[in-house]
């Protein structure tokens, strides 16, 4: 029996199931259902799940539905009730409790706290007022050899394209404690429709691990880069950006490359807290 296959197969089957919570975020799912889309036995289902996914499917939903609720508070003016049944939470004090352990902040102060200004009332505005500042690190980076997978659509959904790409790399013992991930994002959100955003999950790898793996073989040039290393929610990154490009940018005396701007991601959302994620946005400078 050819082993790697068995355990690819197997990967392939875990994955259906991250994509199927992904799609599902908003409802319901039990253990019979799950291990249907994974074709398992319901006996078996959660061993093996959690020995490939490294956590349990609990914690998978948990972490997905918070993180959807983080976006949903800075996305739209949904109230706390509102998104809390969205999510399948009994109250919206269920769902604060659960968010505020996680975020470490209740759910109205996220909002508050995070929230993008509101335009002054003029138009156009004369000024866009930025309540955030963060230092920025001019760097030569380094050229780096990337397998990857595409993703389309919202960036906070590339998480899905993530896991495929390390469990792709890890069947094939690729991943060690040098690998590195990055994001190469080439739309800007506010001004495509979300369904058209196009994006590469990567991590290092040399084209031939990569294309062993059939995984697309990418690089990142070298060069000079403006570096922004950002701490907290992945939901909170628009506004990071907004701030990049919008306040450093125009003041900094600096051209920006043509090539896309990328991140880095310093460690996993799956053993910290999203309020200790750290993430490294990279400018491409001329």
């Amino acid at each position: 029996m050819n082993k790697t296959l068995t355990l690819a197969n197997y990967q392939n089957r875990v994955l259906s199931v991250v994509d199927y919570l992904w799609r599902n975020i908003e409802h319901d799912v039990d253990l019979n259902t799950l291990a249907d889309v994974a074709h398992f036995s319901p006996y078996h289902f959660h061993r093996i799940y959690r020995e490939i996914m490294h956590e349990t499917v609990n914690a998978t939903v948990r972490r997905l539905r918070l993180h959807y609720a983080a976006c949903q508070l800075l996305r739209t003016n949904d109230n706390i009730e509102s998104i809390a049944n969205q999510l399948g939470y009994s109250s919206g004090e269920a769902f604060s409790r659960a968010f505020s352990r996680t975020y470490n902040i209740t759910p109205s102060a996220y909002r508050q706290q995070r929230s993008t200004p509101s335009a002054l009332k003029i138009h156009p505005p004369s000024k866009r007022l930025y309540t955030m500042n963060h230092h920025i690190d001019i760097i030569d980076f380094t050229r780096v050899q990337l397998g990857g997978l595409p993703h389309r659509g919202d960036y906070l959904k590339i998480g899905l394209v993530f896991e495929k790409v390390a469990i792709a790399a890890g069947s094939l013992q690729l991943l060690n404690d040098d690998t590195r991930s990055f994001g190469i994002y080439y739309d800007d959100p506010a001004s495509k429709d979300i369904s058209e955003l196009s994006s590469h999950a990567c991590i290092t790898l040399t084209p031939e691990q990569a294309t062993s793996a059939n995984l697309e073989v990418l690089e990142l040039e070298g060069g000079k880069h403006a570096a922004l290393t950002f701490k907290g929610p992945y939901s909170e990154l628009e506004q990071v950006y907004a701030w990049f490009y919008g306040e450093w940018v125009p003041k900094s005396g600096y051209q920006l490359a043509n090539r896309p701007p990328f991140e880095e991601y310093l460690n996993d959302p799956r053993t910290v807290p999203p309020t200790e994620l750290l993430t490294k946005i990279y400018l491409p400078l001329a």
